[in-house]
């Protein structure tokens, strides 16, 4: 009888031991571990990154891959801008140094972006997904990532404000928003008539300038409209040439911009600017002399956007550069005003439409005085007028 007892007793204890073995087995702290199969890793477009903004390629920019170095489920996504400066060689004055410019980012007014996100690991690739608020933008983002490149697609809404969504289309009477007052006056009479250089260029403006198009007229003819995205980007209808039969679109992530109470901030891609003036139809020198003298400006700009200022009354709306920045740009442009390659060209092309007679004889003292116009400025707006 003793015996029979302590049998059961024995395999009592063992039977608890076995089971108790297997409880262990599902403690969520004998889990397996999860590790990561991508380590900390810098994609660009040259390094197998595949970046979209609401659906469209984006260039220019580079993602940091960093995973938890405790939690292989985990990684933050380190999203900034990078300049590739060969494409601007011989137009940087002397500035080659690109960490010493700086650049945007993927986001309107983020120079960098931060994303913490889980992973799902499968294999020796990652992916990831979900939505994030920050500084009132939210972003949905998707992607995978592995040792040789990065997906990730981006859709942002920025927070709103007085332009969101909205599209303006060029005013048809007065398209170009333009005020110069200066202390200095152009002498086209020396002692017998002086002029104020902003009503000199406004006359220019009203002339025509191009064929039988004035200025004014010719930008509506290729300027339709601009939409202001709620994804931060802005998107115009234009044509590429005056004959064409429809308006075009210009492409995403091409311009953005931010606005709050009146002022905007506006940011451009570079590589576009280059392409655009060499698009312009000017000779080749001219085209690099304007690249070289703007570029500094524009660099400066890159990462914190062109400060401008819009005004809406009623369905009326101006944008435009107020004195500061305008005279940075109008200051840059002004050498090639005095070389006299450039001066001839605009001389022949007056000299050809007998309708500017009039216009000729203020080009050689506007362009002579110029410097000290520029000096003496107190006031100036270059900008668009559109209409709702």
């Amino acid at each position: 009888m003793k015996k029979r007892v302590l049998f059961c007793l024995v395999a009592g204890l063992a039977c608890g031991g076995f089971f108790t073995s297997c409880s262990d087995d599902d403690d969520p702290t004998n889990d397996e571990i999860v590790v990561c199969p991508v380590g900390q890793t810098t994609y660009t477009d040259a390094s197998g990154l595949v970046l979209t903004y609401s659906g469209q390629p984006v260039l220019g920019k580079q993602v940091v891959f960093a995973p938890d170095a405790n939690d292989g489920s985990k990684a933050i996504l380190i999203i900034s801008g990078v300049l590739d400066l060969s494409s601007l060689t011989g137009m940087m004055a002397g500035r080659q140094d690109a960490s010493a410019i700086g650049v945007p980012g993927v986001i309107p007014g983020q120079v960098t972006t931060t994303i913490p996100v889980d992973l799902t690991v499968s294999g020796d690739e990652v992916s990831f997904e979900g939505t994030t608020d920050q500084d009132g933008c939210t972003i949905a983002y998707e992607g995978s990532a592995s040792e040789g490149g990065l997906t990730l697609n981006l859709n942002v809404t920025m927070p709103a404000n007085d332009l969101t969504g909205a599209t303006w289309t060029i005013s048809g009477e007065a398209p170009i928003h333009f005020v110069w007052e200066s202390d200095k006056q152009i002498s086209i009479v020396p002692g017998m008539l002086d002029m104020p250089i902003g009503d000199i260029i406004n006359l220019a403006l009203s002339f025509p300038l191009l064929g039988e198009q004035t200025v004014n007229g010719a930008l509506t003819q290729v300027f339709h409209s601009v939409t202001f995205g709620t994804d931060g980007n802005i998107t115009a209808e234009y044509k590429k040439n005056m004959t064409d039969a429809e308006w075009a679109t210009s492409p995403l992530n091409v311009a953005q911009y931010t606005a709050n109470s009146g002022s905007l901030r506006l940011f451009l891609n570079p590589s576009m600017i280059i392409a655009n003036i060499q698009n312009a139809g000017l000779s080749r020198s001219t085209t690099t002399d304007i690249v070289t003298n703007l570029m500094p400006v524009l660099l400066q700009y890159l990462a914190t956007g062109i400060p401008m200022t819009y005004v809406q009354e009623g369905t009326n709306l101006s944008v435009y550069l107020e004195t500061e920045t305008a005279l940075q740009f109008v200051e840059a442009l002004a050498p090639i005003f005095q070389d006299e390659a450039f001066v001839a060209q605009i001389m022949q092309m007056i000299a050809s439409n007998p309708s500017l007679g009039q216009l000729s004889n203020m080009i050689t003292p506007v362009l002579q005085q110029l410097p000290e116009v520029i000096a003496a400025t107190t006031n100036m707006e270059v900008g668009v007028n559109f209409q709702k």
